[in-house]
């Protein structure tokens, strides 16, 4: 289970590209250490590395994989984590996909640097006003079934790599199907591993939004007989049927009640 208090700052975040030329404390560096430590992975079964290492700009959390869809998007799903809570401490984050690895860095055999995250004091908001200030695809976009699009307004609001979005899901009987939209050729070349970690960084926010809705889920890997075109299948998300239902009868009553 994740920490439920990420769920909130999911609606207001923003990435960083402004920072001060204040140091983190070593408070703050000891937090943040504690925070990757505390970070829950979506697939227990893959390898990863994450760590705090400091840059000309200041401090990045490096993440290490390998490079595959599931170990990618393993690796989004925690770094998310990371950009959440640190959100919540008042710090300021920036995403780096083409981001250099540390100089002499050992990552486990195997494992390959994909991602880091800049961190940092910032030197602008680090909050937005609403969801009106983010720049994202229609929900329709995002999720085929419509009775899911209130719970799947945070996988809507998820950064990615050149806000290309290129998450997809299906719903058949109650199992959510995550689909990668395929990149464009040229954008292949740029961005492919980058869209699998994005992946993970909207299953995060899908999982504290199904957490937060009290819907129980299981995660499946078996691909489904049909594929979609112009996608690639990544995992399933296995609904509880009666925990769905109790949250759908609680939206609608709640949307009842401001009738």
């Amino acid at each position: 289970m994740l920490n439920p208090n990420l769920y909130a700052p999911v609606f207001t975040r923003k990435s960083v590209r402004k920072y001060a030329e204040t140091p983190l404390t070593p408070a703050q560096l000891s937090m943040i250490k504690a925070e990757i430590a505390k970070a829950v992975p979506l697939l227990p079964g893959e390898k990863y590395k994450l760590e705090l290492g400091e840059a000309r700009e200041g401090w990045r959390i490096y993440g290490y994989c390998e490079n595959t869809p599931l170990s990618n998007a393993n690796l989004g799903f925690l770094l998310q984590q990371l950009d959440l809570a640190l959100h919540l401490e008042g710090l300021g984050r920036l995403w780096f996909g083409m981001g250099r690895e540390p100089k002499g860095s050992n990552p486990p055999k195997g494992l390959s640097y994909a991602m880091c995250l800049k961190v940092g004091a910032a030197a602008e908001p680090i909050a937005r006003a609403g969801v009106n200030e983010f720049d994202r695809r229609p929900i329709q976009e995002i999720i085929d079934e419509d009775d899911l699009h209130t719970l799947f307004e945070a996988v809507r609001l998820a950064p990615s790599a050149r806000n290309s979005q290129p998450w997809y899901f299906t719903e058949d009987n109650e199992k959510i199907q995550v689909w990668r939209r395929q990149p464009k050729l040229l954008d292949k070349l740029i961005i492919d591993r980058m869209n699998w970690v994005d992946m993970g960084i909207a299953l995060c926010h899908a999982v504290l939004a199904l957490e937060n809705a009290g819907v129980i889920c299981e995660i499946e890997l078996a691909p489904p007989k049909k594929g979609l075109e112009g996608h690639d299948y990544l995992l399933t998300l296995d609904i509880d049927k009666l925990s769905l239902k109790g949250w759908l009868k609680k939206l609608k009553d709640e949307i009842l009640d401001r009738d």
